[in-house]
């Protein structure tokens, strides 16, 4: 039983990186039979930790605040963050994912959520949360779905924006870096109005790239605890790394 626990551990990993797996490519992976996936599979739907699709899984978001023991990997990094908002913070997360995991894990803690992102604003809606929820308002620039200004730090300022949690695709130790330009306009105001900044990325995030960057202000990292040598200055909290080496650590 624990080697399939760190086994669907590992599963969640990779749906949360690519969305989506399919049972045969997962099997030859792990160097396990497609029915132990398929059996991996039925088990974490039923504690509703993936959906099922034909051929293999999708990543699902939670809809409710997670136990102490969830395996998944954005549960774990929330709960974290949440450890660290007090009641009645005006929050700025990076529009994504994230954001809604946060929000159920600050179910007890409720807080204002300001957000960029009209899809955000809707995914939110019907979440049986007690935040409020404030969008910035502004043009829609299509590529990225985020609403644009032109001074976002002033929008960001008259909101009197309390913490900035963002969850860049890349991250170096001086740098924060994004995939649209939209996205890095706001980070960078956040940054730069918050008190506080987190940076909430799997390890992943530690050593990839992408093509609009943000210079940071000091900040604090919670990530997986594989943080490369050129973070050690960063103040860090971390949850365990699942690779596929742990899996081999354990007979795989």
């Amino acid at each position: 039983m624990y080697l399939a626990q760190e086994r669907r551990q590992y599963i969640l990993r990779l749906l949360e990186q690519r969305g989506s797996i399919r049972t045969t490519a997962l099997a030859r992976e792990l160097g396990v039979t497609d029915e132990t996936i398929r059996t991996d599979l039925v088990a974490m739907q039923a504690r509703g930790l993936l959906q099922r699709i034909h051929g293999g899984a999708r990543y699902q978001l939670p809809s409710a605040p997670g136990t102490d023991d969830s395996p998944r990997l954005d549960v774990q990094l929330a709960r974290l963050v949440a450890a660290r908002v007090s009641a009645g913070k005006r929050i700025y997360v990076d529009a994504g994912p994230f954001a809604r995991v946060l929000a159920t894990q600050l179910q007890s803690t409720p807080c204002t959520f300001i957000t960029p992102s009209p899809r955000l604003l809707s995914a939110m809606a019907p979440l049986a949360i007690p935040h409020r929820v404030i969008c910035t308002g502004g043009e829609l620039e299509k590529s990225s779905g985020l609403l644009t200004q032109p001074e976002p730090a002033a929008i960001l300022h008259a909101l009197h924006l309390d913490i900035a949690i963002l969850c860049p695709p890349a991250l170096s130790p001086t740098h924060a870096s994004y995939k649209h330009s939209a996205h890095a306009a706001w980070a960078a105001a956040a940054s730069q109005i918050a008190p506080y900044t987190l940076l909430v990325v799997p390890a992943a995030a530690l050593t990839a790239n992408a093509t609009h960057s943000v210079s940071l202000p000091p900040y604090e990292i919670i990530t997986e605890d594989n943080i490369p040598d050129s973070f050690s200055h960063v103040p860090a909290t971390t949850v365990p790394f699942i690779s596929e080496d742990t899996l081999n650590d354990f007979g795989y």
